[in-house]
This record gives C-alpha cells, sequence and structure tokens, in this order.
C-alpha cells in the first residue's frame, strides 16, 4: 500500500516537472523569436537613416547647385535690364530725331512728281478703278494708297492672300512699256497706337519698324511677280505722317495706309554714293496677331 502511494508521487513528480521544464522551452523561442524580430527592426531603421541621411546630403548639394545657379540669373538679369535701360535710352533719342524730320524732305527724293505720262496715267487710273475699296489714285501727283487694313492684318507685315492679286495687277503695269523710265517708292504708315505686346514687340520693335516690314513685304510681293528690285525703294513713316487726326477710329483706320510712288528713274539718291538695291529675299519679319 505505502509502495503504489509512492509510485503514484513520483509519477506524479515527473509530470509536473515535465510540464515545467515545456513551459520555459516555450518562453525562451518567445522571446528568441522576438528578439530576432526586434534585430530585423532595427536593421531596417538603420537602413532608413542611412538612406535619409543620403537623401538629405543629396537635396544639400542640389540646393547649393541651385542657389549658384539663381546667383548667375540675378547677376544676368542686372546685366540684361542695364544693357535695356541703354538701348530704351538710344531709342528715346532715335524718335526724337525722328519725329523733328517728320515733316522734313528725305535725301534728295521728290516724292509726287506730279502728273505722269498720259499712258501711264491712264493705266493706274484704270487700274485704281477696278479696285475701288482699297486703292485710290492721285492723278496729280502719281499716287496710289492702299489702306493696311485691306493688305495686313492688325499689327502685321504678312501680305494677305487677297490682297496679292491686286499688287500682282500693278506689278504687270510697273513691268509695262508704259512705266519705263519710272521706279516705284513703297511707303509704309500706321496709327499713333503705341506696340506694347512683348510677341510684336520682338518682331517690331515700334509704329516705325512696322511701316517699314510692311513695305518691304510689298516690295517682296511686287519681286515675287517679277518687278526688279532695283526699281523698288521702301520707307517707313511710322505714325508721323497722318492723313487724318488719331482720336477716332475712323481717323487711325485713314492712317494706316501704304503708298505707292511712281518716280523717275535718278530721282531717288543718297548723298553721293551708289547704294545696293534691296534684294527682297524672304528674310522679313513673321506675322503677329495683335498690337
Amino acid at each position: 500500500m505505502t509502495t503504489g502511494r509512492w509510485t503514484a508521487g513520483a509519477v506524479l513528480g515527473c509530470v509536473l516537472v515535465t510540464v515545467s521544464g515545456c513551459a520555459s522551452l516555450e518562453e525562451l523561442r518567445q522571446v528568441q523569436m522576438s528578439q530576432r524580430a526586434l534585430e530585423s527592426e532595427k536593421a531596417e531603421l538603420e537602413q532608413q537613416l542611412f538612406d535619409s541621411r543620403t537623401a538629405m546630403s543629396t537635396l544639400r548639394s542640389r540646393s547649393d547647385s541651385l542657389e549658384a545657379q539663381s546667383a548667375v540669373k540675378d547677376q544676368l538679369v542686372a546685366n540684361l535690364t542695364t544693357e535695356n535701360d541703354g538701348l530704351e535710352e538710344k531709342f528715346r533719342r532715335a524718335q526724337a530725331v525722328l519725329e523733328k524730320l517728320a515733316n522734313k524732305p528725305v535725301g534728295d527724293v521728290s516724292m509726287g512728281v506730279g502728273r505722269l505720262p498720259a499712258e501711264l496715267d491712264a493705266a493706274l487710273r484704270q487700274f485704281a478703278s477696278q479696285h475701288p475699296s482699297s486703292v485710290v489714285y492721285d492723278g496729280d501727283h502719281g499716287t496710289l494708297k492702299w489702306t493696311s487694313d485691306l493688305v495686313f492684318a492688325f499689327a502685321s507685315d504678312v501680305v494677305r492672300d487677297d490682297a496679292k492679286e491686286s499688287l500682282r495687277r500693278f506689278g504687270e503695269i510697273v513691268k509695262s512699256p508704259v512705266a519705263e523710265g519710272f521706279d516705284v517708292i513703297v511707303v509704309g504708315h500706321t496709327d499713333n497706337i503705341p506696340i506694347r505686346k512683348a510677341e510684336t514687340l520682338r518682331q517690331h520693335a515700334s509704329n516705325t519698324h512696322l511701316s517699314v516690314h510692311r513695305a518691304i513685304a510689298v516690295g517682296k510681293v511686287l519681286a515675287q511677280n517679277g518687278v526688279s528690285s532695283e526699281r523698288v525703294g521702301v520707307m517707313g513713316f511710322g505714325e508721323y505722317r497722318p492723313l487724318a487726326s488719331n482720336d477716332a477710329d475712323q481717323g487711325r483706320s485713314q492712317n494706316r495706309r501704304v503708298e505707292m510712288y511712281m518716280v523717275p528713274r535718278g530721282a531717288f539718291s543718297i548723298g553721293a554714293s551708289a547704294q545696293s538695291p534691296m534684294a527682297f529675299t524672304g528674310s522679313e519679319k513673321k506675322d503677329s496677331s495683335t498690337k
């Protein structure tokens, strides 16, 4: 009886020891797993820290580079501003001189020679009568006037397609025997509305430039239709030779015009030296839609 109780106690003790030992191993495994997880997390965090430091270093380098570029651009802007101020001053002086010369003869040109030979006068009268909405002929001065609004878009120096036909027909008269011995002077005019749009200013620095560019464009069309460039001269007076007041749209529309003067060969001379004729090669300014 005593022996049986001892045996049972021994078995119970072994069971308790085994259970207790199993519990300790499980805890150890959990601790080890937690430690490995922490080590893995630590390694990941260290990598993130390294990546962050690398990115920060890169950003600092870019920031330093951008600051250096900004300093260079600031200096460039300062230089360009100074240069622009100088150019504006030169332009104001040139504009003042142009205003003084606006009502004076230009070189040795006698613009408007009076009545032309009968055959040429008759040809130009007939031509103007065929284009009553766009062309006016002044027989007393041998002058044809085109309305710029019908030849060019606003603030543009590109000849409209529908105006090229009238210029082509005028060119046929210039090439005909009735105009032999005469040259053509093309003169551009504008209203007094200043050019303000940056895009337009890049092509035409002032109304004077625009008027000359328009005269060049008309000369180019004449050359394309067989009129010798040696027989075509171009001029531009900008806003300085108005026909009407610029205070109203109607007057400004009259002032925007292109004039053709038929002048005898040799009437157009500049100083004492001969000048090369202007070649219309297609390098003229391009279109711009508004001032």
